[in-house]
């Protein structure tokens, strides 16, 4: 099954007010997941515990390396090389950070790039440390979908598994596993696609669904396709199959 963090019944209270309680789950390293709540369930605070940077009660136990990034807080006006300690890397390690940046020179200042770029430095510099968990707070709305497929393949290259906190319903299409979080814990849990199906839970709870699930579901009541679809190339071959 591979390394694993448990938390058990862990609730976290910042000024006498408790931002979630009672909340348990397994985190396994063979599996990407995502989190998605609403804004104040506690999501942020989730991460801060596990990481070990808030206070809580009940248990987590980490069997492996944590790393995170919570906030986007780099400043340096270091060169990209010299702050990566570029120089110093197996060359594998080298071209992984290469195709990553997608950048001409890594003597540039950091404090001259754009932040986006700044968090791509910041991700990097974290996992060269080779965590085995990685968590990212919501942070990725910059990124378009081709730069996070490049970060959750750069993350499984180095044998990492992914955490990602968002609400942006969007993103959940490229992790495996959902987690839906409220003030009381675990709401749903499932992999992404079980969870997206119970379209009228997510709506109470404030959701919209992905645009091309919406319309797969739309179409399933119709009787014109029985599968979800995550994509428009996938959707489009499945009407032509059915024509």
């Amino acid at each position: 099954m591979g390394s694993q963090i448990h938390l058990q019944d862990v609730t976290v209270t910042v000024k006498n007010r408790i931002l979630f309680e009672h909340f348990s789950f397994d985190f396994c390293s063979f599996q990407d997941v995502c989190l998605i709540g609403k804004e104040g369930v506690g999501k942020t605070s989730l991460l801060r515990a596990i990481l070990g940077k808030v206070p809580f009660q009940g248990e987590i136990l980490k069997e492996a390396t944590c790393r995170g990034i919570l906030k986007n807080d780099l400043k340096s006006e270091q060169s990209i090389a010299d702050y990566l300690r570029y120089d110093e890397l197996d060359e594998l390690t080298k071209k992984q950070i290469n195709n990553f940046l997608k950048l001409k020179s890594l003597l540039y200042p950091i404090h001259k790039l754009t932040e986006k770029y700044q968090l791509k430095i910041l991700i990097l510099e974290q996992i060269l440390n080779n965590p085995k968990f990685f968590f990212v707070d919501d942070l990725l709305f910059s990124f378009s979908k081709e730069e996070k497929v490049d970060l959750i393949s750069l993350l499984h290259e180095r044998n990492i598994t992914f955490f990602y906190v968002t609400s942006n319903l969007e993103d959940v299409l490229l992790f495996p596993y959902l987690i839906v979080m409220g003030h009381k814990g675990i709401l749903m849990e499932g992999s992404t696609i079980s969870v997206l199906k119970e379209e009228k839970i997510l709506r109470r709870l404030g959701f919209s669904l992905p645009f091309f699930v919406d319309l797969s579901l739309n179409l399933q009541s119709y009787d014109l396709i029985h599968d979800i679809f995550l994509d428009r190339k996938e959707l489009t071959e499945q009407l032509w199959k059915s024509d």
